[in-house]
């Protein structure tokens, strides 16, 4: 045991009990039974232990669960999707062909995640669980669905209800299981954008993702837009959709839509950024991106 001024007692890493559950069953009941936590890549609980955030005395393995790193096609009621264990590390989600043709959205944002280092031990899973991850943007205009046990039910949920549960009503008993996620089909399009201090290395001040799919050249089928970055919690822009999908695209709606999304993204201030500079970030950025989107050059960079 490690002590600080000979007074407070500290956790050291060798003073952490590891406990291996092989079933999904038997790492709910470690949960309930202690106030330990799930651990799989564990570079969230590393990096939070360097921050100086206490460590836990217990942690549940949960490498060995069979099942939760397997990538598969399945169809549902006519409809192809694509099913992510949650302990697909974010490298696999870059490398794995099956994520790379039906979800190429999700691949584009795991590789802004993090170095390279990390994105082979991070889980997609994990990034979910953290409420804040850059994957998640992107899983929202996805329109994801998570399975999730909680205590002994699994359910299905949207991942932005259950973004929108944990923020009112914290769980901690829960096991994110599966990502699921609709297979891009023809004629959808895509982009991720991320804006950082640093590329790669440091929080992200603002991420945008969104997905959409055309019926002219200045009208969308539809449209979903997501922002997060930092310690944002994740949201979809739902009045800036209705907005879209319902008018033609021109200069007055662009002008709009600017002043719709400041309005709309609630974001937060830190030592160095302020709310405003996020929210006019962010503006600024989905607004350079629909005026490409409808002048068809999607493809561009910024």
């Amino acid at each position: 045991m490690i002590t600080v001024n000979d007074k407070v007692p500290t956790m050291s890493k060798s003073d952490i009990l590891v406990e291996q559950p092989h079933q999904i069953q038997d790492a709910m009941m470690m949960k309930q039974n202690s106030e330990g936590v799930f651990i799989a890549g564990g570079t969230l609980i590393q990096l939070n232990w360097e921050a100086g955030q206490p460590l836990s005395p217990k942690l549940i393995n949960l490498e060995s669960i069979r099942g939760l790193k397997d990538v598969e096609l399945v169809e549902c009621d006519g409809h192809a999707f694509l099913e992510i264990g949650t302990l697909t590390t974010i490298a696999e989600c870059i490398d794995n062909l099956i994520i790379i043709e039906n979800a190429p959205l999700l691949v584009e944002a795991c590789r802004k995640i993090a170095a390279p280092a990390v994105r082979n031990r991070a889980t997609l899973g994990g990034n979910v669980a953290s409420g804040v991850g850059d994957s998640i943007p992107a899983l929202l205009s996805l329109d994801a669905e998570l399975t999730i046990r909680i205590q002994d039910k699994t359910k299905n949920v949207k991942l932005w209800e259950w973004l929108q549960f944990q923020k009112e009503t914290p769980q901690t008993d829960f096991l994110i299981m599966k990502i699921k996620i609709p297979c891009q089909m023809k004629g959808e399009q895509s982009f991720f954008r991320k804006v950082g201090r640093r590329e790669a290395f440091t929080p992200a001040l603002v991420t945008i993702s969104a997905q959409w799919k055309k019926i002219s050249t200045d009208e969308l089928e539809y449209i979903r837009i997501a922002v997060g970055g930092g310690n944002d919690n994740p949201s979809r822009l739902i009045i800036v959709e209705k907005i879209i999908e319902t008018n033609r695209c021109n200069e007055e709606l662009l002008k709009s839509l600017y002043l719709e999304i400041l309005d709309e993204f609630i974001s937060y201030s830190d030592p160095f950024i302020s709310e405003s500079y996020r929210r006019q970030v962010a503006a600024n950025l989905l607004i350079a991106e629909l005026m490409k989107i409808f002048a068809g050059r999607e493809d561009e960079e910024l």
